[in-house]
């Protein structure tokens, strides 16, 4: 049958149509591993205290997409060609793009990741690595590999909000910064993740996480805390090399 028109009111009109999604309410959670927390460190750069600022700092991401490798199927119907799935391939990697803060942090932590999956300041100095006969010798996988999120949700906190999680992510590349005597711009730096694959999770934005004691540092560290709006603070605690991120009704003191 075809399809009629309808007549459809203002009110249901904005209902149905006019709540819509904004790609500009969304936040990252970067989860570095234990063996690079511990490299870093090494290195002067403290993620539990420096790193509390760089997802905030993430100014441009994607949510991932995904799609099915097919093969034909000619034979079974006479004229008619079918496909079928077999697999289900993901996106390559996840790319995000970051403010640079005055003192560089950001270029520090991802360029200190990767110093670690490749080996420089770990099977040798940087001094060493200045010699054009240095070798690299990289690191296991496991060790360099974790997972990462993206959540996106919106300003009211009154609908579902949707987290990506990454799984065994890890630094492939970070692209050049180009540099200018033209006008002044802030500067960005972007960084490719690789992945095996990503679940996606719906929640509730509101859940109250209270049923604990915000001083109890068997929950971890405080390393962040945000205004969210509506009486709301995201917090971010460091707990086993890992970065949890709750909501909460009251702010915590750091």
């Amino acid at each position: 049958m075809p399809t009629r028109p309808n007549i459809v009111s203002t009110s249901s009109l904005k209902t149905r149509l006019l709540n819509l999604s904004q790609t500009s309410v969304y936040t990252v959670s970067l989860n570095p591993p234990n063996e690079v927390n511990r490299f870093l460190n090494n290195s002067g750069l403290s993620y539990a205290t420096d790193g509390r600022d760089l997802e905030l700092l993430a100014s441009e991401t994607t949510l991932p997409g995904s799609t099915f490798a097919t093969h034909d199927r000619t034979s079974d119907f006479v004229g008619v060609t079918e496909k079928m799935a077999y697999r289900r391939i993901y996106d390559e990697t996840i790319d995000m793009t970051f403010y640079v803060d005055k003192e560089y942090k950001i270029i520090e932590f991802f360029d200190g990741w990767m110093d670690y999956i490749s080996g420089v300041g770990r099977t040798g100095t940087k001094e060493q690595y200045k010699n054009q006969a240095a070798t690299y010798r990289m690191s296991y996988p496991k060790y360099y590999k974790t997972n990462i999120s993206v959540t996106k949700f919106e300003k009211d906190l009154r609908d579902k909000a949707m987290t990506y999680t990454f799984v065994g992510a890890f630094p492939i590349s970070i692209n050049n910064i180009p540099l200018s005597y033209n006008t002044s711009d802030i500067t960005r730096f972007s960084v490719s993740f690789s992945y095996i694959r990503y679940t996606r999770e719906r929640h509730n934005t509101t859940e109250s996480v209270n049923s604990f004691s915000l001083g109890d540092v068997s929950r971890g560290d405080i390393v962040g805390v945000v205004n969210i709006g509506n009486g709301l603070f995201r917090i971010q605690r460091l707990l086993n090399g890992q970065i949890i991120t709750e909501v909460s009704s009251s702010r915590p003191t750091l």
